[in-house]
């Protein structure tokens, strides 16, 4: 059947623009009030720095900050703490995505854009400021020869590769800094295969990791220098692996073979393979790295993480806990230390130092005291669904927003919302469903989410909505990107369990996703349309094509931003225009100067504030606000 509002997928159209230009004036005037209130309370929160990124290099820790109206890049080196760089210095409405410094720190390379993936890269002189070289498009994993030459991995969106592969695919290439390159690895690499590049530490090697779907991956290492003596040294078949380092004439992997929970093994030059970890019996190992003579490895534990050290013989030595339900990220040697943050619920960042085996806090802050539960409700399956419950110390409500993703083996572990902040202190409470889909119990949790398993992930979020209705709450889902996905599809089904949805950045139109920008690439995750047995199953979950006139559903929200060049903003604008004509009360809200991955500050701040507003006029806390 023809789509009616195919014209809204041309979004520089004069009739989309029209159309979005209309869908945000509607919904200022519902909200502008409510939402102009709550701004200057978030941003007070933004006052408080997140950390986004850590490196490490020889002349101190690198930070990539999130601040009040800007993203800024520390230096700390003792008790020393410099800013490097601010977005602000590079434009209006920009988001620094990630940096990389060169492993003696003297040279820094960084990327920027308004949301986009697409972005400027740039390699300065940390000390003068000296622009060293430029790149543009989807570029990552810089990797540092010496200071006028460097591997980088880019990301060909459309169009074709170098070697004639139609796009999406990725390739490796070797710059100097006078602008010449050439690609060095993945010539002939099929569509959809993706690659990483990562340099030993503590060797004069380098890895390549080659990944298909989020389902397999395989490793290439050699020497850093010389690239013709890359070579495939792991290859697990269907399972994934990453590498952990080089050491002693030994690659150290990580493999998420068997069970799907995790090990650590060791491979030699002449492929003689050792287990040096074996795979916990109930929990997923999360990353590992190399530490002088020992590996410190972070596992999940009810979705929280906790560390391991170990000897590299693989003999276990303690176990490092925190005081409450937290994230650690950013693994990674130093050298001389190991580093990384951790984050929770109302903690922005903390940067941890593990010096032999003691913990030392470097950097960070804390926020407003909250509290936190823990449940696991059951599924309509019997399977027990783990749910983080984060609410106001002092009392209690019946007002709540439920999170979810259940997708790509990501999990949901816990984070600093600062926004929710606000909806705790306002009388709301907020709920974390770790559904089937993410990687809350290893690969075989992913795998039961995938394909036309599907119907687990919405099983599984449904019945912690039953359960949340049953205690007596209101309640607004609450979902971004595939989690987009996700709400989309409980709010098309069961209208009459939940009082509203909030649908952010999503895939909604499962049968064209994958002709929408990158879509391609998540046929191994959701299946392909263009195939009749997989078309018969996306049929059935596609939010976009399972509306009904008949139903009577609840408000709901919709947003997404120009600059998303991942997840195309069709999804949400077609949807909006099919509630429309079902005479749904919905709103759309589309950011001009955001995207997938985010926006400045005080645009991001917006756009909480916004979302916020609907959450209010649904669980009926604005009173308070008028």
């Amino acid at each position: 059947m023809e789509d009616p509002y195919i014209f809204l997928e041309n979004i520089n159209s004069t009739k989309a623009l029209d159309f979005i230009n209309a869908k945000n004036r509607f919904f200022r005037e519902k909200f502008g009030a409510i939402s102009d209130k709550l701004l200057p309370r978030i941003l007070q929160l933004y006052n408080i720095p997140t950390a986004v990124q850590l490196k490490c290099s020889r002349n101190g820790l690198y930070i990539l900050a999130r601040t009040v109206d800007r993203f800024t890049v520390y230096r700390v080196w003792g008790s020393d703490k410099n800013i490097v760089l601010d977005s602000k210095s590079l434009g209006d409405n920009v988001i620094i995505q990630w940096i990389n410094p060169s492993p003696s720190g003297d040279l820094i390379a960084f990327a920027y854009s308004s949301g986009s993936d697409a972005a400027i890269t740039k390699i300065i002189d940390v000390e003068s400021g000296e622009e060293v070289d430029e790149l543009k498009g989807v570029v990552s994993n810089i990797n540092w020869i010496d200071r006028y030459r460097y591997y980088y991995v880019r990301f060909y969106k459309d169009g074709r590769t170098p070697d004639g592969v139609e796009a999406p695919a990725e390739r490796v290439l070797l710059r100097e800094t006078s602008g010449c390159e050439e690609v060095v690895f993945g010539s002939m690499l099929p569509s959809k295969h993706m690659i990483s590049l990562e340099e030993s530490k503590i060797s004069n090697r380098v890895f390549t990791t080659v990944t298909y779907g989020w389902i397999r991956s395989w490793i290439y290492a050699g020497l850093l220098e010389d690239p013709s003596t890359w070579r495939l040294v792991y290859n697990p078949g269907e399972a994934l692996a990453y590498p952990i380092d080089y050491v002693d004439g030994r690659y150290f992997v990580t493999v998420y073979d068997g069970n799907g929970l995790g090990r650590v093994v060791a491979t030699r030059e002449d492929g003689y393979i050792e287990e040096i970890i074996g795979e916990d019996p109930r929990y997923p190992l999360q990353e590992a790295v190399v530490y002088l003579d020992k590996i410190v490895a972070t596992y999940l534990v009810n979705a929280s993480s906790k560390l391991r050290l170990y000897k590299l013989s693989g003999e276990f030595i303690k176990e490092i806990t925190f005081d409450k339900p937290g994230t650690v990220s950013q693994l990674q040697n130093c050298i001389d230390c190991c580093t990384f943050i951790y984050t929770s619920f109302d903690v922005p960042y903390k940067v941890y130092m593990i010096k032999k085996e003691d913990l030392i806090e470097v950097d960070g802050v804390s926020a407003i005291n909250v509290c936190s539960e823990e449940h696991y409700i059951e599924s309509f399956d019997k399977t027990p669904i783990h749910v983080f419950h984060v609410y106001n110390c002092r009392r209690r409500s019946n007002k709540a927003v439920l999170i979810g993703y259940g997708g790509f083996g990501i999990s949901l572990t816990p984070r600093y919302l600062d926004y929710m902040l606000l909806l705790i202190d306002d009388g709301g409470e907020y709920f974390i469903a770790n559904i089937r889909g993410g990687g809350e119990h290893g690969r075989k949790w992913h795998k039961a989410g995938r394909r036309e398993k599907r119907e687990n992930v919405y099983g599984d979020f449904l019945s912690v909505i039953k359960w949340l209705k049953s205690q007596g709450y209101r309640v607004v889902i609450h979902g971004r990107s595939n989690g987009g996905l996700l709400c989309g599809v409980i709010y098309v089904r069961y209208p009459d369990l939940i009082d509203g949805a909030v649908i952010g950045y999503p895939l909604l139109d499962m049968l064209r996703y994958h002709k929408l920008y990158i879509g391609s690439l998540w046929i191994p995750e959701y299946g392909d349309p263009d195939k009749p047995s997989d078309r018969d199953y996306l049929s059935r979950i596609s939010p976009y094509h399972n509306l009904r006139e008949d139903a009577r559903y609840p408000k709901c929200l919709i947003y997404t931003g120009l600059s998303d060049d991942r997840v195309h903003p069709g999804h949400a604008l077609k949807f909006s225009a099919k509630l429309d004509e079902h005479g749904v009360e919905n709103y759309l809200r589309v950011e001009t100067a955001s995207g997938h991955i985010g926006a400045d500050p005080m645009i991001s701040g917006k756009e909480k504030a916004d979302i916020l507003a609907f959450i209010y006029y649904v669980l009926q806390l604005d009173e308070k606000l008028k």
